[in-house]
């Protein structure tokens, strides 16, 4: 019989076959799980896409790029054909092995060793694993986003598949520079040379990814910069194959098992924001200041660094951004082998849990306070920087979250944590009347907010409290918590008994949230930090909570001053009386010294990093250990106080 592993990347497969035709005769492991988007992202990732312009083709400096249009029903059926093509033997070879194993064991009655069978399944899986590869570099577009989002689930393929998939975060074949070169001139100087803007422009592009590159380049005033610019043929193609799919499954929506159209038209939304560089950019500075800001509004320390656009200097199609040092999260490894550090060392851990520390906290208040968020925030789009400092690039994909929903989602997050608590509490006092009693109360209240926002599941299933609870436990909980019923769901997405397989209908604004979950989830799994989403957004929620009984301007709306903070509304400008203070100047005041903590923080972290660097090798290890030790009591305490706080 097929190993677990190998049986759950056979229907992820399958599913992207079925997705690719809107086929819902198979049962894949994502088909029904669009709220943790793999079938989400999958299904516009896994449909006919794009590729290249042609490499081999020349253009005269007088050529005038083109933007051709969308592709034609023909086109796209033999694109989607093309992908049979390349997958379809894959498929084949996995389960012509399991037939022929099972053969062997029942039929010729032969003793097959479990070093024998993973023999078979790892050379299965270095050849399927490069076809496959190899079919997604070729066809581009969505199908990388998908290769990207199964290179971080280490705890689902294997690591022949995330291996090699791992090079999609920013390794595909680049644009000849003749033609990089056109676009930029022909979208920032009308035509003139590119020696009219930069000083210097990289001809070797910094990452090429399925709908754009990035090139290094100096501004002629000596400011570096990274410059985006979009593939000239990507954008009819995916327009015309989101438009073809909403179409499809809202004519077949009685027909399929999952609301695919609420999917669609939420990816090709997320899509045509992602294709519009003039949105990218407004949406850097949006995301920059949700990051710079708590949850109740108030200035902070940036929680990651966002790269911002230069001035103007931005079209729909080329972006002019401030540069980001560092290396991409799927390169980390490598950068901390290449340094010594060694995986599972107190060094390795601590910086595996300042980086998801950085970026739950970025994304606790993107969500529970701005409400707006990056929604792709795959390994290749985080840069860590000197001394761990994280940067979260590209913003193409984002969502704007409306003040109810934040509270609705607030209310949701804490009715996770306290059932976590509750059942965490049982199993310590042995299960007694009390309690049970907890868990019971606090399983249904989730499973009420579950439901109340929007999610819905076959009318068999509407009062099972179980599977309404699992469901928020799937999006927010621990990744090792166990769900209710008694075994009947689990907690693994690709299994048969995931509560995920049973939900219908989603809210729209749950894809792009449901993906920054999951990523975050990979990313913790890759990086071995143990993680729970409830206990980092909890507090958040909290404050998210009290501050949201009435509309407030959003952040974008407000004025700044110099020192980063608010302004208010002209007032600085109005002279005051000789010995006394307007309210403005006090507000000032008091940003300034916000921002001298932050700075002396940063400073002192930064001195003990390098005292400790130059610590002999076994003194080194000791602090660190220690420096370990005092996170984990750190975390507890507050998880603690949190509990403390809601009974």
């Amino acid at each position: 019989m097929m190993t677990t592993k190998h049986t759950k990347f056979q229907l992820a497969l399958m599913l992207v076959l079925q997705f690719a035709s809107l086929q819902t005769t198979t049962v894949g492991a994502f088909q029904s799980n669009p709220i943790g988007l793999n079938p989400s992202s999958s299904v516009l990732q896994m449909v006919a896409t794009t590729s290249n312009i042609d490499t081999t083709e020349s253009y005269s400096e007088d050529a005038t790029i083109e933007f051709p249009p969308p592709l034609s029903p023909i086109q796209r059926t033999a694109r989607a054909l093309k992908f049979y093509k390349q997958v379809l033997p894959v498929l084949g070879a996995y389960k012509a092995k399991e037939i022929e194993l099972e053969v062997r064991r029942k039929q010729l009655k032969q003793e097959i060793s479990e070093d024998e069978e993973a023999s078979i399944w790892n050379e299965i899986d270095e050849w399927g694993s490069a076809r496959v590869a190899d079919t997604i570099q070729d066809m581009k577009g969505f199908y990388v986003k998908t290769g990207q989002v199964i290179s971080t689930r280490v705890d689902l393929f294997p690591e022949a598949y995330t291996s090699k998939l791992q090079d999609l975060q920013d390794g595909l074949d680049p644009m000849p520079f003749a033609i990089v070169k056109k676009v930029v001139e022909q979208e920032l100087l009308d035509g003139a040379p590119l020696s009219e803007l930069f000083a210097t422009f990289d001809e070797e592009p910094l990452g090429a990814a399925s709908i754009a590159q990035v090139h290094k380049a100096t501004l002629l005033d000596g400011r570096v910069v990274a410059v985006k610019l979009q593939r000239p043929n990507v954008e009819p193609k995916l327009l015309g194959d989101v438009a073809n799919l909403k179409r499809i499954s809202k004519a077949l929506a009685d027909s399929l098992p999952v609301d695919y159209y609420t999917v669609f038209c939420e990816l090709g939304d997320a899509l045509n924001n992602e294709l519009n560089f003039l949105a990218e950019a407004q949406a850097m500075r949006k995301i920059d200041l949700a990051i710079s800001h708590d949850e109740q509004g108030q200035p902070t320390q940036r929680a990651v660094m966002i790269p911002r656009p230069v001035g103007e200097l931005v079209s729909k199609r080329v972006l002019v951004m401030d540069f980001v040092e560092g290396v991409p999260l799927n390169k980390l490894k490598q950068r901390m082998k290449e340094k010594g550090i060694k995986e599972g060392t107190p060094e390795a851990k601590l910086a595996g849990r300042r980086i998801l520390d950085s970026l739950s906290l970025a994304f606790g208040r993107m969500i529970f306070g701005a409400g707006f968020l990056h929604g792709d925030p795959h390994p290749g789009n985080i840069f860590i920087g000197e001394g761990g400092k994280v940067s979260l690039i590209d913003c193409g994909q984002f969502k704007a979250l409306p003040r109810p929903q934040r509270v609705q989602l607030a209310e949701l997050v804490l009715a996770v944590s306290d059932y976590q608590d509750a059942t965490a509490l049982a199993v310590e006092q042995k299960a007694n009347a009390d309690a049970v009693a907890k868990v019971t109360k606090s399983k249904g209240r989730l499973a009420k907010l579950v439901k109340d926002f929007g999610v819905t599941v076959a009318e068999e299933n509407e009062q099972d409290t179980d599977l309404w609870c699992s469901i928020g436990l799937f999006l927010f909980g621990n990744a090792d918590q166990t769900l209710p019923g008694n075994g009947k769901y689990s907690a693994n997405e690709l299994d048969d008994n995931s509560p995920i397989k049973l939900v219908q209908s989603f809210p729209q604004e749950l894809v792009l949230l449901g993906r920054a979950t999951v990523l975050l989830k990979g990313i913790a799994k890759k990086l071995e930090v143990p993680f729970s989403l409830a206990d980092k957004w909890g507090p958040g929620c909290a404050l998210t909570l009290e501050a949201a009984s009435e509309p407030t301007l959003p952040l974008w709306g407000k004025e700044t001053d110099s020192v980063g903070g608010e302004a208010s509304n002209g007032e600085a400008s109005v002279a005051s009386t000789p010995g006394t203070a307007t309210d403005a100047e006090k507000i000032r005041f008091l940003q300034v010294l916000r921002v001298l903590k932050t700075w002396g923080k940063g400073k002192g972290r930064r001195f003990l990093e390098r005292v400790v660097t130059r610590l002999p090798p076994n003194l080194k290890a000791q602090v660190l250990d220690a420096e370990l030790r005092r996170q984990e009591r750190k975390e507890l305490a507050m998880k603690e106080k949190m509990r403390a706080s809601r009974q």
